[in-house]
Order: C-alpha cells, then structure tokens, then sequence
C-alpha cells in the first residue's frame, strides 16, 4: 500500500493502521513523492489524498493515469470534505474515504481496491519448491475465486502466489496472521484460506473465522513446511506441506 497525504500525522496514523493489518506500507508527502515511488515499486493500492500543497490528488491521478503500466492501479481518495460531489469514473478512482476515518470502513475499502488489483502485477517467479504439481488448468475468461494465504517466508509465499495465480486465481497475500483477517474473508468471500502455522496467533484466526457463520463453509488450511506439529481447531491440517500439496487443496475446493 502507498499512503500519499500531506499531513504527517494523518500519513503515519494511516500507515501504522495498515501495518497492524499486515500490508507492506510506503509512504508519500505529495504527488510528485508518489508518482517517484509508484514508478520504483508498483503498490497493489493507493490512499491519495485529495488536497495537498505541490501536485495535489487530482494532478497525480492525471499524471498517474497517462501511464498505461499504471492506468489501472487502484487509487482510494481521502478527503475531509463530507458531501463533496466527486466524480469517481472521471477522477480515475476507485473509492473515497472521508476523514476522520472509520478504520472498519477504510479498512475493508482498502481489502476491496486490493482485489481489484489482482491483475496489476506481473508475478515473480522464485526457486520451485519440491513436489509435483499438475499443469495448470486451461484459463477461462471468469476468474476461479479468491484464495486468501498467510505465509511468513516472502520467497515462499511469492512462489506459491504464482503458481496459483497460473490456475486462474485471484491471490490475496500477507505475512501476517491478524484476528482481522476475517474482515478480509467477510469481503472477498475467498475459495479457500491457507494459514502458516508459524504465523502468530493462527489458532485465534481460526477460532474468529469460524465463529463467523457465514464464513463457516469456507476451507480452512493450517500448514507447516517443516514437520512442526499440526493443531488447530476447526482446520484443516497438513505437516511437511510443500507447494504442490497446497496447490492441490485448493483445486479440490473446485
């Protein structure tokens, strides 16, 4: 996520709420800091503010928007003045979120500009991890769900992100386990979640999934990668799982 606002107080609030949430932060004082940093490191999502001294909200989305790499990076619009007409379509923006902030609100907008960036990056591919995988299945035009995965290593989860991403998937990532998560699955109504049992907390993340009734039919995995022993409530567990085995699960989902 990229937090774009003027004001230090509201940018550090901001970035400090999405780094409890899990989200890799980068920060921006105005327009022209942004557009450097959106060209050095493409963020899945951006929290612009709308007015800020130098190049404001709109003249960034302008800028942002005459650059077809970056055309369709959603961007999420701050501002303090409630009522105000905004044209979204014409803006190029995806959402806006008013000041003082709702977290539940920005968080949950924040979730959703985050799947509508499903396509916005190319995947990186790292070292294949042992284990055979079937070939990918042929692409329909409609995408084959959501698959919500919390995965500590990044190489790892970078790794498997592709190889689902392969399938069709929409792949929604983080290093974290957070006891909000189910905030993410209440929103984006995931295929399946896979859960790092080294994340911390991941039995409270599955005990909040599944008191959430309709979240229940959801599957849940717990998996470790190097033969830790496997518990939690109310999941499915794996031990020794490599990638291919939680490419697999998710394909049984299907």
């Amino acid at each position: 996520m990229l937090v774009v606002d003027d004001d230090p107080m509201v940018r550090e609030t901001l970035g400090q709420v999405l780094l409890d949430e899990g989200y890799v932060v980068d920060l921006a004082i105005d327009g022209e800091d942004a557009l450097v940093r959106v060209r050095e490191a493409r963020p899945d999502a951006v929290l612009l503010d709308l007015m800020m001294p130098g190049m404001n909200g709109r003249q960034f989305l302008q800028a942002l928007r005459a650059e077809p790499a970056h055309a369709t990076l959603p961007v999420l619009l701050m501002t303090a003045v409630h009522g105000l007409e905004v044209n979204l379509a014409t803006l190029g923006a995806a959402e806006v979120v008013y000041k003082p902030f709702n977290v539940d609100d920005l968080l949950n907008k924040v979730a959703l500009a985050v799947y509508r960036a499903r396509d916005s990056g190319e995947a990186v591919r790292a070292a294949s991890s042992p284990g055979t995988l079937p070939p990918p299945a042929a692409r329909d035009d409609d995408d084959r769900g959501v698959v919500l995965i919390v995965e500590q290593d990044r190489a790892r989860l970078q790794q498997l992100d592709m190889l689902l991403s392969e399938r069709g998937y929409t792949v929604v990532s983080m290093t974290r386990s957070l006891v909000q998560l189910s905030r993410l699955a209440r929103a984006l109504r995931p295929r399946a979640i896979l859960l790092d049992l080294m994340s911390e907390g991941v039995n409270d993340v599955v005990r909040d999934l599944r008191s959430a009734k309709e979240l229940d039919s959801i599957p849940i995995l717990v998996f470790a990668r190097q033969g830790a022993a496997v518990s939690a409530g109310r999941a499915d567990t794996l031990g020794e799982a490599v990638d291919a085995d939680l490419v697999q699960f998710v394909e049984k989902q299907l």
